[in-house]
């Protein structure tokens, strides 16, 4: 079994949590529901759960704050929010799993289904290290991270030092800017998602660009970027268009 707290302000939202956890996840045990982060550090501390259900916005000291009360974390995280632009993308470029409210079944089974394996594999909370440093970067995109997952554990690197993404199969080939490679086990499609408001662009089926690293632009039927690094990558008739525009927002030629 897996041992989780609920940590939530809002009771309905708790006990919503709680019948899903019953009816699709009978592996994990609720053994305790705080409603704020003072009883949430209390709890934390005396039951040691494997898992904490977070939600983010609480009155007065939130979930954030309660990560960082805590000296270390040793258990899973999955947040629980509403739509917040920045904190969603921070969760994302950690790769820790989350619920948005209302939750919905197969969202909460996925969540809980990847936190159990990170739980039976004891593997280190590099993750939410990651997500706590993005939280506090006040600069937005410049200084962001993220959380590569590959086949040897995860690797945390700048955002803004990703050149660009290429697709392999099922697998992500990310390219950096002092020549590194990295072979991540997500989808391009994921990255697309991810980075989605961090001036990246998908210029092709096979490709994802971070636009602040475009040296040349040659026309072509679709064309071709050249970037930083040298490559030089082809923009798919479809996008030529939206690809331009956005080169036109960003840079005003």
């Amino acid at each position: 079994m897996i041992k989780a707290i609920i940590v939530d302000d809002e009771k309905m939202s708790r006990q919503t949590l709680r019948k899903l956890l019953e009816l699709y996840c009978p592996a994990v045990e609720v053994i305790a529901e705080c409603e704020h982060a003072t009883e949430a550090l209390a709890k934390t501390s005396a039951l040691k759960p494997n898992l904490v259900f977070l939600d983010v916005a609480m009155p007065g000291k939130n979930g954030i704050d309660f990560l960082r009360d805590l000296d270390e974390i040793p258990f899973e995280v999955i947040f629980v929010t509403a739509h917040d632009k920045y904190i969603l993308q921070a969760i994302r470029f950690a790769a820790v799993d989350y619920l948005q409210k209302p939750v919905e079944e197969q969202q909460l089974i996925t969540a809980v289904s990847n936190a159990a394996k990170r739980i039976h594999q004891k593997s280190t909370n590099e993750q939410m290290e990651t997500f706590l440093y993005n939280m506090r970067q006040q600069s937005g995109q410049k200084e962001m991270q993220i959380c590569i997952p590959s086949v040897k554990g995860f690797q945390v690197v700048e955002v803004n030092q990703i050149v660009c993404c290429e697709a392999e199969n099922t697998y992500t080939t990310l390219h950096f800017a002092d020549g590194k490679k990295i072979l991540a086990s997500r989808p391009l499609m994921d990255y697309e998602i991810i980075l989605q408001d961090s001036n990246f662009f998908r210029i092709h089926k096979s490709s994802l660009i971070n636009l602040r690293h475009i040296k040349e632009y040659q026309k072509g039927e679709g064309g071709f970027v050249v970037m930083s690094n040298g490559k030089s990558l082809e923009v798919s008739r479809r996008k030529k268009e939206p690809f331009l525009s956005r080169m036109k927002e960003m840079f005003r030629y």
